[in-house]
C-alpha cells in the first residue's frame, strides 16, 4: 500500500469521507469517486466500514488499517483488539450525580479537551476558516453547528446511567464519554472557524434568526 492508497482509506475509515469528497481532497474532482472506490475495493473495504475508525487517532487508524492488510485480518477483528487509547483512562470509571448536568459540569472541562484534540487532524485537512470568503488558513477552533457540546455529551449521559435506591444516577464514564464522541459522526456536526468568526458564532446564539443567517454562511464542501 502505497502513501496516496492510505490517504484514501484514512480518510474513508476514519473520517468517513464519501469516495467522491475523499478525491477532491487528493485532487482528483473530476474522477466521481473511482479511483477512491477502487482502492477501498483492492484492499477488501465495503461501504459499510465507513467510519468505523472514527474515535481512533489517525496514527492509530493507519496502524490498524496496516495490520488488517498486512496480517489479512477483519476490520472488525482488529477494532475489537484495539480499543480507542484517548478513551482508556475512562474505562471502569463512575459518577454519582443528581442529574446528566450535574454530570456534565463535572466532565465539562474533559468534553472542550477531548473535542479540540480529537479534531485536530480534521482542522488540518480543511486548512482554513469555512465561513464564507474567510482565507484565514491559520489555528482553527472547532464550532458545534448541529448540537452544542453540552447538549451531545447529556444526550450520551442520558443514556448510560443506572438509577439508584436514593434517587441520584450512577453514569458510566467510559460509555458516555464513547457515545459523547460518536454523537459527532453526523455529517455538520461541527465545523472549524477562525477565533473572529467563532466568537460571532457564540455571540449569536441569544438571537436564533442571526445565528440562522451566520450559519447559512458556513460552507461545508
Amino acid at each position: 500500500m502505497n502513501e496516496k492508497e492510505l490517504e484514501i482509506v484514512v480518510n474513508f475509515l476514519k473520517f468517513g469521507h464519501s469516495t467522491r469528497r475523499i478525491e477532491r481532497i487528493i485532487g482528483h474532482p473530476d474522477k466521481k469517486g473511482w479511483i477512491a472506490w477502487d482502492v477501498l475495493k483492492k484492499y477488501g473495504f465495503k461501504d459499510s466500514d465507513k467510519g468505523k475508525l472514527f474515535l481512533y487517532p489517525s496514527t492509530n487508524a493507519k496502524k490498524i488499517i496496516k495490520k488488517v492488510i498486512n496480517e489479512h485480518l477483519s476490520l472488525d477483528s482488529v477494532i475489537s483488539t484495539s480499543l480507542p487509547e484517548k478513551l482508556e483512562i475512562y474505562r471502569d470509571t463512575f459518577v454519582i450525580a443528581k442529574n446528566e448536568t450535574a454530570f456534565y459540569n463535572i466532565l465539562k472541562g474533559e468534553t472542550r479537551n477531548i473535542i479540540r484534540d480529537f479534531f485536530t487532524p480534521q482542522k488540518k485537512i480543511k486548512g482554513k476558516c469555512q465561513f464564507q470568503d474567510c482565507t484565514y488558513g491559520g489555528e482553527l477552533e472547532t464550532a458545534h453547528y448541529l448540537k452544542d457540546r453540552p447538549e451531545l455529551f447529556k444526550d450520551a449521559a442520558y443514556k448510560n446511567k443506572e438509577l439508584l435506591s436514593d434517587g441520584w444516577f450512577k453514569f458510566d464514564v467510559y460509555t458516555t464519554m464513547k457515545m459523547f464522541l460518536e454523537n459527532h459522526k453526523k455529517s455538520k456536526s461541527v465545523c472549524f472557524l477562525c477565533k473572529t468568526h467563532h466568537n460571532t458564532f457564540h455571540k449569536l446564539e441569544k438571537n436564533l434568526v442571526e445565528l440562522r443567517k451566520f450559519k447559512k454562511l458556513i460552507k461545508f464542501e
